[in-house]
């Protein structure tokens, strides 16, 4: 009981304060396109404006410079991206997609968005990313794409998935959401792909409040992509035949479209990217030091010859050595107001699917023991690894482990 105070105050005694990125360059950015009253440039129609205007045209211009492809393709959000990048892959109704269970929901409602079936695929126990090993097994005459995910901001084994790929000519679509500007090896995440997702949602490293981005080296992809964006039928409609492939009809457009306002806030965002990352870097690193300590957490994984961006911390609890079982010691930190948590339910989860399925027995739990093992008892993910939080606040975090092993025994 050495570490309870007499009157037992949380050890975060303050709340924490929110993710913010947003500094001078950004209000001047966005206060400039407010006082053009021009807050986006996109027309429905054929022309420059179809593609939106300059501030839209400068980020995607940055993103091709930042990350060595010829194409980025902007949009209003990840989710529209990924949906997107589907339809620009050729994925339609009863086709298969190959998906991790144990991401944000979107990375697999994208697929049902296409009429299509997501098909899970269990994950490795230790980086939580999807396990190449298992695609094999699970592509069938309709699989069309594989989605990796690069989750918490460690990439997957994308070596391994690329070259399932290949084998089976899949499309493969990086959801780097979580983990843009990480390595694998010496090539960023979301180049290995044939198209690579980006979020500019206000939790994310990078932000506008909303917003995604997709880069690819393939001018086909890319005029899918861009069709699939913004209203493409009506543009099409507009073209001599000759202009636009018979495939291109098909597609259906959306209004998936970024708006000046936020491109003009994301471009000096990107700028800040290596910046804010090797300050989670540094935070993280000075995290894994301090969890040395216990024998009962195992700190962040990281894949060999790859970097990790820490969009959160996860470790894995041991519940025997604790002497407690994991969601007990949840309790305990959430009464130091301690910033930890479980991770989203798995997808297979999500009655969704089963609602959409032909086949529901597939998205049993029994067929996914890596992800249900560590959803039930074992992972934990922190976000004290982001500014504006400092080294101390992860003293903190670490105090308040202590505080919460101790009033156990």
């Amino acid at each position: 009981m050495q570490y309870l105070d007499k009157e037992n105050k949380p050890i975060f005694k303050n709340p924490l304060p929110e993710y913010n990125t947003i500094g001078r360059e950004e209000i001047d950015s966005a206060i400039k396109v407010l006082n053009s009253g021009i807050l986006s440039g996109f027309v429905a129609s054929p022309g420059p404006n179809f593609l939106g205007g300059e501030h839209v045209l400068a980020l995607e211009s940055a993103f091709c410079k930042t990350f060595g492809r010829s194409q980025a393709i902007s949009f209003n959000s990840a989710t529209s991206a990924l949906h997107c990048s589907l339809i620009a892959a050729g994925v339609v109704e009863n086709d298969e997609v190959i998906v991790p269970p144990f991401t944000m929901s979107a990375t697999a409602t994208s697929v049902l968005m296409c009429g299509a079936q997501p098909i899970f695929v269990d994950i490795e126990a230790d980086t939580f990313c999807i396990d190449a090993r298992l695609i094999e097994d699970k592509i069938s005459s309709k699989t069309k794409a594989i989605i990796a995910v690069n989750l918490f901001g460690l990439p997957a084994n994308l070596s391994q998935i690329r070259a399932i790929a290949d084998k089976f000519d899949l499309v493969l679509i990086e959801d780097n959401s979580q983990a843009p500007g990480a390595l694998y090896g010496d090539k960023y995440t979301a180049t290995i792909g044939d198209m690579g997702v980006f979020s500019l949602n206000r939790h994310k490293t990078m932000q506008c409040g909303e917003g995604g981005l997709v880069i690819c080296d393939n001018s086909r992809l890319a005029d899918k992509l861009r069709l699939a964006r913004n209203h493409g039928e009506a543009v099409i409609a507009e073209l001599p035949e000759a202009e636009y492939k018979k495939e291109d009809v098909e597609i259906v457009g959306y209004n998936y479209r970024l708006t000046s306002l936020q491109a003009a806030i994301a471009l000096p965002q990107l700028n800040k990217l290596k910046e804010l990352n090797i300050i989670r870097i540094q935070l993280a690193n000075y995290l894994t030091s301090c969890l040395l300590e216990f024998n009962f957490i195992k700190p962040v994984k990281v894949r060999e010859d790859c970097s990790h961006v820490y969009y959160l911390y996860p470790m894995l609890f041991d519940s025997e050595v604790a002497g407690m079982s994991r969601d007990n010691f949840l309790d305990k930190m959430k009464k130091e107001l301690a910033p930890i948590s479980n991770y989203a339910r798995p997808l297979y989860r999500l009655p969704i699917y089963k609602a959409k399925s032909k086949n529901p027995e597939i998205f049993h739990p029994k067929n996914f023991p890596i992800t249900e093992n560590l959803w039930k008892n074992e992972i934990l993910v922190t976000s004290i690894c982001r500014p504006p939080l400092t080294f101390k606040h992860i003293d903190l975090f670490i105090k308040a482990i202590r505080k919460a092993i101790a009033s156990e025994t």
